[in-house]
């Protein structure tokens, strides 16, 4: 406003000379029109911000990462005569960053409407992105002056990486893993004695512990139970998040590697468990991931999953949460973005 104001007192000023020097009635006139100017003005904006509202319209719940997005604005005049010149400021950022973009949107409301605008934007991280509503510049109509309307409306939008296929190879330790489940595969066979996946004829080799004798002497043949494979997580993929050198290049490649690694183990048929720690809930989250579906399930959870503070309170829930529990393969994936199995660096992921 102060450049405004010092062209307003510039125009004052140049019509006060002109006044002195040459008398005439027009810039009599054009004088004490000048000095009245900023009262109209403040009982023009006065009215104005009485009837003139903002807030956040139409959101997408959810978006991927470097694709454009819609965002809606509602301005709503209530007033039947005066129009309104406004200016809105808002903020967009990821959650919970102080480092946030300005994005301003301008227009006129006319007198008696309801009326949606519209701005895009695109997101170059993954995470939650705050869209903040911050305030509302409400100008006279030849706009020297405005009043600013305070706002603080918040919405957010879950921002998707894009999935690809990660280089990876999964060995016949992890294929064959014996894991606890209550699912059993119904094309392989297993030797999980709490389930039977077929009972077949006796072949050389076959135990004599297997024999089912019941249906044996039935059939006047021997005949032999396979046990069921059971459908167990194999592989425990870790997401270490904590508040040691936080940015958001890293969360945006921990987010963005660990949902393309869990896409990828879905398409190879691995079923794994994608866990971390809530520091907030004093809790260990545990999503068990068999399906494509489970996939998108699991990064529209892992957009909340915040930071923890103390690693030795992680590691005690950590060990309690999986206490007695086996896995072929631990990925650790922390907030750099850095992957580890079983504690090593790799350029392949051997599992």
């Amino acid at each position: 406003m102060g450049k405004r104001i010092a062209v307003y007192i510039l125009f004052a000023l140049t019509t006060g000379y002109l006044f002195v020097m040459y008398d005439t009635s027009v810039l009599s006139v054009a004088l004490v029109l000048e000095f009245l100017y900023p009262l109209a003005s403040a009982i023009y904006l006065h009215l104005v911000c009485r009837s003139l509202t903002a807030e956040l319209g139409s959101l997408p719940e959810t978006g991927e990462k470097n694709q454009k997005m819609r965002i809606g604005l509602w301005i709503r005049n209530k007033s039947l005569v005066w129009n309104g010149k406004y200016e809105l400021l808002l903020q967009i950022g990821l959650q919970g960053k102080t480092r946030q973009a300005k994005k301003r949107v301008s227009g006129m409301a006319e007198a008696h409407s309801n009326q949606e605008t519209f701005f895009y934007f695109t997101s170059s991280y993954c995470g939650r992105v705050e869209i903040s509503l911050k305030k509302m510049k409400v100008y006279d109509l030849p706009g020297f002056f405005y009043r600013t309307i305070p706002l603080a409306e918040k919405k957010t939008i879950g921002i998707l990486p894009k999935l690809e296929l990660m280089p990876l190879e999964i060995t016949r330790r992890t294929r064959e893993f014996p894991a606890d489940a209550d699912e059993h595969a119904a094309e392989r066979s297993g030797d999980d004695p709490a389930e039977i996946y077929q009972v077949r004829e006796y072949r050389a080799l076959d135990s004599a512990h297997d024999i089912h004798w019941k249906l044996s002497a039935k059939e006047d043949r021997f005949m032999v139970k396979e046990y069921g494979f059971p459908l167990g997580c194999t592989v425990l993929l870790w997401l270490d998040l904590s508040k040691e050198n936080q940015s958001s290049t890293g969360l945006d490649q921990m987010l963005e590697r660990a949902a393309c690694l869990s896409f990828t183990l879905v398409l190879e048929k691995c079923i794994h468990m994608a866990a971390w720690f809530d520091e907030k809930n004093e809790r260990v989250i545990k999503r068990k991931i068999d399906s494509e579906e489970a996939v998108y399930e699991f990064i529209y959870h892992m957009l909340d999953m915040e930071p923890y503070g103390s690693r030795d309170i992680m590691k005690v829930y950590y060990e309690h949460a999986f206490w007695g529990d086996h896995f072929s393969s631990i990925v650790v994936i922390d907030g750099a973005g850095k992957i580890r199995v079983n504690g090593e660096e790799q350029d392949v992921l051997l599992l």
